[in-house]
């Protein structure tokens, strides 16, 4: 079952497909490479065509509860099998797609997470947070050896809302899947920033943030984002 349409995020780059320079602005650049570096390059590659992909089948099938928030579809499997380390972005880009996760799951409330979590105990799957899919260190990549019978990764943008706002505290809930971005815009009515702005803002979720213990530009010193964080809520595999 397809997961419902959205803003394509490119599976060999940063950004969304449809940022894409035009060719002659990618040759003009790949030009300008000589007189910085020495050399010019022999010609310019585009990326892989995502249909010329070949991954092998799905191990796994979500039971027909949780089909209305899963897919296995090509696009879904790639998109989630890398973040956007140097050594990800250039696998990616030639098609190189070494370990694609089984499903992509999208649970749109708590119910719903701990449903795929029971799930994947019961099938002996490895489970992956997955936010904006923005990690350098390789922490989103379904590299998870024999020792499971497949992988899950979870992609939780669709839990992205700000529930509460205190403002005699300073303080709000909000849920882990909330883009820099779109945590900001529900922030603002409220008077309120959270002022915390890493060089993958756009693209990054507060749970990453959190669990990543940000920082970055904008974001140093006194603002990394346990600076910031009061407490956390979280479902576990466990409870």
């Amino acid at each position: 079952m397809a997961i419902a349409a959205e803003r394509r995020l490119k599976f060999w780059g940063w950004g969304y497909e449809d940022q894409q320079p035009p060719p002659a602005e990618v040759r003009e650049a790949a030009a300008g490479i000589r007189g910085h570096l020495g050399f010019e390059p022999t010609e310019v590659e585009a990326p892989v065509a995502l249909e010329s992909i070949d991954l092998p089948a799905p191990r796994l099938a979500p039971p027909p509860s949780l089909s209305e928030i899963s897919s296995s579809s090509l696009q879904e499997r790639v998109t989630h099998a890398y973040g956007k380390g140097y050594r990800d972005l250039i696998r990616a880009f030639q098609g190189r797609i070494d370990h694609a996760p089984d499903v992509v799951a999208r649970p749109r409330d708590e119910d719903e997470v701990e449903a795929v979590l029971a799930w994947c105990a019961d099938a002996g799957a490895a489970a992956i947070p997955f936010g904006g899919g923005t990690s350098v260190v390789g922490g989103v990549e379904p590299r998870v050896g024999d020792g499971y019978e497949g992988a899950v990764s979870i992609d939780l943008r669709a839990l992205d809302r700000v529930l509460e706002v205190d403002a005699i505290s300073r303080a709000a809930r909000i849920q882990a899947g909330a883009l820099g971005p779109a945590l900001e815009d529900q922030l603002r009515p409220h008077g309120f920033t959270l002022r915390h702005f890493p060089q993958s803002f756009e693209f990054s979720t507060l749970g990453g943030w959190i669990a990543t213990r940000s920082g970055g530009h904008f974001a140093t010193r006194l603002t990394h984002i346990d600076d910031l964080v009061e407490s956390v809520r979280a479902i576990t595999p466990t409870g």
